[in-house]
This record gives structure tokens, C-alpha cells and sequence, in this order.
């Protein structure tokens, strides 16, 4: 009995011993192992600070301190997930860390826990917690919301709270306004970026931004001109026909032309989602001879209202031209109307399809020669097309289906028109234009010159080559050469045309 006791009071003596000796032990382990973390953490060497820290969290996981610092190593290691699990564990652990609820926010919304976020900003709105910081993060959730507006007022707080917040805070707001697509006030915040510190690298990256918004305005100005003056030479003006039987033995028609024109484009800046573009184009030809019959001078207004729904775009496109020709003196020649619906949707960051499909109006005013001839039409019309922009690079690949069901039966037909077009950078300013289309027609009713045997059938070829110079800024140089082909089961529309053009361009 004796001895039993002895045992047990042996017993809790080594356990008396054990709690003052071993367990003091373990809390000066661990507060070792924190303070090394910290230390390797300090030192930028974030593999060690972590594989200390994860051991300092075993040793004691009710520290919140070695949480807070194995969060903000995760954070630097840019392993958010785990830096978020830890921070949390800091501002939940006693003692709470009003550091980490910082870094807790910042956290979430970087991997786009938002409502959390929302959640911890309360917490720290109400306790007053770092209200600068916590006043930025906040606008940082309102951007990632695509609350633009809110986040300026959010980093205007923080701006006002904590001067030294407030280069970071002029740089996000006039990243807000790019977005808000205000460029002159988001212009005006990056200076202020600057300005605040120009010798920064904050400063250095408001600089590129500010010259690609500078750039943006330009190029966004709702109003664009293009005026252009070339002269051409046309070897047969007058389309005379390959086979001279049907021309009377006259050669083709070699003629020297002037050719002026203005193009004016307004496509206003809108907020939202509503767009809007319009155009009017002016196009003159004057030429050396056949001027009283050949001359003409071209007016047409586009309007494109539409709407924006993020991919794609829905439009409604119209399109009005008017032509004049001088015989001899200037009178109303043709108008045309086309109006439908286009859409357009983004395929990828650099390729765009776009499809129509509208109805089309044409008008002639000068009487037919003959019943038959008379070309006034009414029809639609529909085409794919598909952009693409690489490495400067500009392709365009389209196809159109049109329709035309004339008041003279000579000429209802169907056409399919197949076109490609290719800008391609040689050197500095200078750029390779090339482009072919091809336009298939097939008329409907028989005609007098097949002595009603057969339809009438035309393929039409055309080819072309150019180069653009750009010298001067906005003013460039332009030579182009176009070969046409139309092949036609009726030898009287066949012929060939070659047409060299050289002249200068100015956009404004």
C-alpha cells in the first residue's frame, strides 16, 4: 500500500515538473520560431520565412500573430488563397490584428470575393479601423463592380484621409474615367499623378498612360475629316468592248481625270451602351475629254445608330447617295437607299464578324432608251464579313448576296460578290494596299442581243495594287493601280479598264 502511494505521488511529480519545465519549453520554441519567421520574412526570403512560419502555426495555431505573418509571406509569394486563410485567422484569433483586416480585404478582392470584401469593410467602417486604407480598398471593390463613379468618391476619401494615399489615388481615378470613357478628366489625373511625385515610378507609369489617352482623344475626336485631290488616268473611259464589231472600229477611250474628295465621320463619345455614327462623302471625277457626258459628282450620309450588349453590337444601318452628271450641264443622275439591320460581334481581341441583310433602292432619272433598259430597282441585299487585325496587319474577307428587281426585264438579276482586302506595314509609314473581288450575275429574263436563246451572264474581276506614304503627320501619298475584266456571254458588255491614280490624302 505504501509502495502504491509512493508510485503516485512519484507520478505527479513528474508531471508537476513536466508543467514547468517542458511546457514554458514549448512556448519558448515556438516564440523562437516566430521571431525567425519574421526575421526570414523581413529579409525578402520568403521559402524559409514560410517553412518557419507553417511551423510556428503547428507549434501554437491560436497565434495570431504568426497567422498574420504567414499571410502577408503568402501574399509576397503571391499565393493568395493561403494568404487569405491566414488573415482571417488573424483578425478571428486573440489578440485580434487590425493589420491583418487590411490585408484580409485587399485579399478578397483580389481573388474576387467580393461579398466577404463587402462584409470586413463593415467591420472595419464601423470600428473605424485604418479609415484611409480602408477607404482605397473600398473604391478597389466598386472598380471591380464596374462602379466607376463610386470608386472615385471611395478613392477621393482616401486621398483627403491620407495625403501620402494620394499619387495611388489620383492614378486609380483616372483609370476609373478611362473606363468611364471621360478621357479629358482621366488626361487631368494623371498629371495630377505626376505631380504628386515625379521622380516615382507611380509617376512613370501616369506618364504612358496619360500620352495613350492623349492618343485615345485624338483618335476618339467625335468629328474626323479626310480631304484627298488625286488625278487618274482611265484606259477605257467609255467601257468600250473587246470586240470592236460592236463599237463601230473606235478604240479604247484613254482620258486624264481629276478626282477631289471630302469624307467628314462623327462618331460621338457616348456613356453606356448606345452608339452612334454617321458619315457624309463627297466624290467628284473631272475629266480632259468626254467631260460634258463622263463628269459626275457624288454625294452619300450614312447614319448608324446602335447598341451595345458587351460581344456583340446590334445596329440599324442607312445609307442614302445621290449622283449628279454633267450633260452638258449638271443634272440629277441616280440616288440610292439601303437600310437594314447590322451586327457585329467580337470573335477574339483582334477579329470582328460583322453581318447585314437590308433592303436596297435604286433610281435613275434619265429616261431608258427603251422599255427594257430601264434600270430602277428595288431589291436587298446581305453580306458576312470578317476582320482581323495582327501585328499591324489589317485583313478583310467579305461576302455579299444581292437581289435587284428592275423595272425594264433586262436587267433583274442576282449577283454574288466575293471581295479580300489586305494592309500590310512594308517599312516606317509606308503600307501595301492589295485587294480582288470577284461579282457573279446572273439575269433573269432573255435578252434581244442572244435572240431570246439564252440569260444574259456577266462576271466582273477586279484587281488592285497601292501603295500609302505617310510623310507628314496626318498627310499621306497615295498611288494605286486598278485592273477590271468583265466577261459576259453578250460581247457588247465585255471589256477591260485600267485606271492609275496618284494623289495626296489629309485626315484631320
Amino acid at each position: 500500500m505504501k509502495t502504491t502511494k509512493r508510485k503516485s505521488a512519484l507520478v505527479y511529480f513528474f508531471i508537476f515538473v513536466s508543467f514547468f519545465i517542458f511546457i514554458p519549453l514549448s512556448f519558448s520554441q515556438e516564440s523562437f520560431l516566430l521571431k525567425e519567421g519574421i526575421k526570414q520574412y523581413k529579409e525578402e526570403n520568403y521559402e524559409e520565412a514560410s517553412e518557419i512560419l507553417t511551423k510556428a502555426r503547428k507549434q501554437n495555431p491560436k497565434s495570431s500573430s504568426a497567422a498574420f505573418f504567414l499571410g502577408l509571406t503568402y501574399k509576397q509569394m503571391m499565393y493568395y488563397s493561403k494568404a487569405l486563410k491566414n488573415f482571417k485567422d488573424a483578425v478571428t484569433l486573440k489578440p485580434r490584428i487590425k493589420e491583418a483586416l487590411v490585408e484580409l480585404i485587399d485579399m478578397a478582392i483580389e481573388l474576387g470575393k467580393l461579398e466577404p470584401a463587402k462584409k470586413w469593410i463593415a467591420v472595419a467602417e464601423k470600428q473605424k479601423i485604418f479609415e484611409p486604407k480602408i477607404a482605397f480598398l473600398k473604391g478597389q471593390l466598386f472598380v471591380k463592380e464596374g462602379e466607376n463613379l463610386k470608386a472615385v468618391e471611395a478613392f477621393e476619401k482616401a486621398r483627403s484621409l491620407d495625403k501620402s494615399l494620394a499619387q495611388s489615388a489620383e492614378f486609380q481615378i483616372a483609370i476609373c474615367y478611362m473606363k468611364e470613357k471621360d478621357l479629358k478628366k482621366a488626361k487631368e489625373r494623371f498629371q495630377a499623378a505626376v505631380l504628386q511625385d515625379p521622380e516615382s515610378d507611380m509617376a512613370t507609369f501616369a506618364r504612358q498612360y496619360q500620352d495613350m489617352v492623349e492618343k485615345r482623344i485624338e483618335l476618339e475626336r467625335p468629328f474626323r475629316i479626310t480631304l484627298a485631290v488625286s488625278g487618274k488616268y482611265n484606259t477605257n473611259l467609255l467601257s468600250n468592248p473587246n470586240d470592236h464589231e460592236f463599237t463601230g472600229g473606235s478604240t479604247n477611250e484613254e482620258v486624264y481625270s481629276t478626282a477631289p474628295s471630302l469624307r467628314i465621320n462623327y462618331a460621338p463619345t457616348l456613356k453606356g451602351p448606345w452608339l452612334f455614327t454617321a458619315q457624309y462623302a463627297f466624290s467628284g471625277d473631272f475629266h480632259d475629254k468626254h467631260s460634258t457626258s463622263r463628269d459626275t459628282i457624288s454625294n452619300s450620309i450614312s447614319i448608324v445608330p446602335g447598341y451595345n450588349f458587351g460581344r456583340f453590337s446590334l445596329n440599324l444601318a442607312t445609307t442614302y447617295s445621290y449622283s449628279l452628271l454633267r450633260a452638258p450641264s449638271c443634272k440629277e443622275y441616280s440616288d440610292s437607299l439601303s437600310v437594314g439591320p447590322m451586327f457585329r460581334i467580337a470573335l477574339a481581341q483582334n477579329q470582328m464578324l460583322e453581318l447585314f441583310g437590308g433592303y436596297t433602292r435604286k433610281e435613275y432619272f434619265q429616261q431608258p432608251s427603251r422599255e427594257e433598259e430601264d434600270k430602277d430597282s428595288e431589291g436587298y441585299s446581305a453580306y458576312i464579313s470578317w476582320i482581323c487585325m495582327l501585328k499591324g496587319t489589317f485583313l478583310n474577307l467579305k461576302y455579299e448576296y444581292i437581289f435587284e428587281n428592275t423595272d425594264g426585264i433586262w436587267w433583274d438579276n442576282e449577283g454574288h460578290k466575293f471581295s479580300a482586302n489586305v494592309v500590310v506595314p512594308l517599312i516606317d509609314k509606308v503600307k501595301l494596299q492589295l485587294s480582288g473581288q470577284a461579282f457573279l450575275q446572273d439575269y433573269k429574263n432573255n435578252h434581244t442581243l442572244l435572240n431570246d436563246e439564252d440569260k444574259r451572264d456577266d462576271k466582273t474581276y477586279t484587281g488592285s495594287l497601292g501603295l500609302t506614304w505617310e510623310f507628314m503627320k496626318n498627310t499621306s501619298l497615295v498611288a494605286q493601280y486598278t485592273k477590271t475584266r468583265v466577261d459576259s456571254n453578250i460581247g457588247y458588255y465585255e471589256y477591260k479598264q485600267g485606271l492609275y491614280s496618284a494623289g495626296l490624302e489629309y485626315r484631320y
